[in-house]
């Protein structure tokens, strides 16, 4: 069947199953019905594979070689914070993580091509606390050519000319972030600028939780956040365990205020 839409999602930091996106799915599946999501193409975007073997060699050298008290919590701690401060590490370096992470993107977004008869179908990205900045770092290199894009650098990638626009995402119409930790990357500088919007049509919803440490209104960043961000949508994430907590940083992509909207964008 001739897809009409392209649904992309991009997880978060910490420890990261590769079928993090399943509750979604299936979710989405449920709200729309098997006829209608069989028109969308579902790309989950999976980078965790740029961290995590480094991240387990430590832990486990660190679990061995002595008794540590609250381990769930210090492996939270080392695998997420460390995606944080190893993300941007040397960025522009040849071979970075950064630049890693932008050709994984360009490989699920070139698997993504392949099923479609054009460069210009809609896409929707859902983009959860880490991958927020992942994408948006992505979005900035793309229409700047800085980062993988920079001409005559090693990194820059190989694709089809005729497939440019697409793996700019050019055609990028709906941006849902959820859990958004970008102020934490931006709050050192006097001047914090959100992305161009891709093209006129495009929209961007961010979704947040005021008991969720990680996740964060974007309009107040700066003027251009307040003019790029469509809304700063605030909900009651997660369920009844996880939504008077910080715990609700993992209840998003479950839950109905945020299933719904979604849900009437992709129908």
């Amino acid at each position: 069947m001739t897809k009409k839409l392209v649904f992309i999602t991009i997880h978060g930091m910490g420890v990261i199953e590769r079928e993090y996106y399943k509750n979604l799915q299936q979710s989405l599946l449920k709200q729309l019905g098997e006829k209608i999501w069989s028109q969308v193409h579902f790309e989950p975007i999976y980078y965790q594979a740029a961290f995590q073997r480094y991240q387990y060699s430590v832990w486990e050298k660190m679990r061995q070689s002595t008794t540590l008290a609250w381990q769930d919590l210090r492996k939270f701690m080392l695998f997420g914070f460390s995606d944080v401060s190893t993300l941007e590490h040397r960025a522009t370096s040849d071979g970075s993580v950064y630049k890693k992470i932008e050709k994984l993107i360009i490989y699920y977004l070139k698997l993504a091509r392949k099923e479609l008869l054009s460069n210009d179908i809609p896409i929707v990205i859902v983009a959860h606390s880490l991958g927020c900045q992942v994408i948006s770092n992505y979005l900035w290199d793309a229409q700047k050519d800085k980062g993988i894009w920079q001409l005559g650098n090693l990194d820059y990638p190989e694709f089809p000319p005729e497939q440019e626009d697409f793996i700019k995402l050019k055609s990028l119409k709906y941006l849902f972030t959820t859990g958004c930790n970008i102020p934490l990357f931006v709050a050192g500088f006097a001047d914090i600028k959100a992305i161009p919007k891709p093209n006129p049509d495009f929209k961007w919803l961010n979704y947040y939780d005021k008991d969720d440490v990680l996740g964060w209104p974007l309009k107040p960043l700066s003027p251009s956040y307040d003019l790029v961000v469509e809304q700063d949508i605030e909900i009651n994430s997660g369920n009844i365990w996880q939504s008077w907590n910080p715990q609700t940083h993992d209840g998003y992509w479950t839950d109905e205020e945020f299933i719904k909207p979604l849900s009437q964008v992709v129908h």
